[in-house]
């Protein structure tokens, strides 16, 4: 997805922010120049979550302080959603279609995201996993997504953000349960990035005893094609169908042709206005037909 004014709106807003009640009028002025610079250079190719990247960057080694430690934070997530999985596998199972409501489940996760939401509340969360009635996949695309799912050889799942692995987690068993001779593998953030799920996440839920599990090399809040590594590159170009979380995985991936189904909550008013949608509410677009409103 191309960098946007909107966002690039959203990008500054979100610097202002951390340096507000800094004192130094004059060295908070002269950051904020930076950013400005930054973001007048910017490729129109680039996208949100890879710059948000680099102003964490500059803003650690400008004002010397070290980048926001989210250890504790993924780990309170990551076991708050633990305690849930079994309970959740028997009501996933339960239901008349087990796989479309582990991708429900896997998608309401996505609410868990400290970059893209000023405030995660816990009870909001365990609110939206409780409710009954979630709102249904698109049904055409998950039609499409089944008929694919029926020959491919190769499935890649791109994940997160920490405590929404365990969904993901449950939901990579059913599909592991509906068709047995897929090749699976879910990549996560090659590094430490707010609250992304990397390798320690995916080890911790259990998610790498279920499928096979890589780091992407990347500290992008999404999948920025131009910073992985070379073994996701030919993951994701060999794959019949792509899983992929969040939308930090659609603003860096939007556009490149793959046959990739987005699963995410709209969680900011610019994906509110892209998909015509209320706010918080659960997406399933296929990459070769989605249709979004500039």
């Amino acid at each position: 997805m191309q960098l946007n004014p909107y966002c690039m709106c959203c990008l500054i807003n979100k610097q202002e922010k951390i340096i507000r009640n800094f004192e130094d009028e004059e060295k908070k002025v002269n950051y904020m120049k930076g950013i400005l610079r930054r973001l007048a250079e910017a490729d129109p190719e680039e996208s949100s979550p890879s710059i948000y990247q680099e102003f964490q960057e500059y803003f650690s080694t400008f004002w010397n302080v070290p980048q926001e430690d989210y250890t504790d934070i993924k780990k309170e997530y990551n076991s708050l959603m633990m305690e849930l999985e079994g309970r959740l596998r028997k009501v996933i199972c339960a239901s008349p279609d087990p796989l479309a409501s582990a991708l429900q489940h896997a998608r309401i996760g996505n609410y868990i995201d400290f970059a893209a939401l000023s405030q995660v509340d816990k009870s909001q969360v365990l609110s939206m996993i409780e409710e009954k009635n979630k709102s249904p996949l698109d049904p055409v695309e998950y039609s499409q997504f089944l008929s694919e799912m029926a020959s491919a050889k190769n499935l890649v799942y791109l994940t997160d953000n920490c405590g929404e692995i365990v969904l993901d987690k449950i939901a990579l068993s059913i599909i592991k349960e509906h068709y047995p001779d897929l090749n699976i593998t879910a990549v996560v953030r090659g590094e430490p990035v707010v609250n992304d799920a990397t390798l320690e996440d995916a080890v911790m839920c259990g998610l790498t005893e279920i499928v096979p599990v890589m780091g992407n090399g990347s500290g992008v809040c999404g999948t920025w094609l131009k910073d992985v590594n070379e073994e996701t590159l030919t993951l994701l170009n060999n794959a019949d169908v792509i899983i992929s979380k969040g939308q930090g995985n659609f603003e860096t991936l939007n556009g490149c042709g793959l046959n990739i189904y987005y699963l995410f909550l709209c969680k900011c008013d610019w994906f509110v206005r892209m998909f015509q949608a209320e706010p918080l509410q659960g997406m399933f677009v296929n990459e070769r037909r989605v249709n979004v409103h500039r």
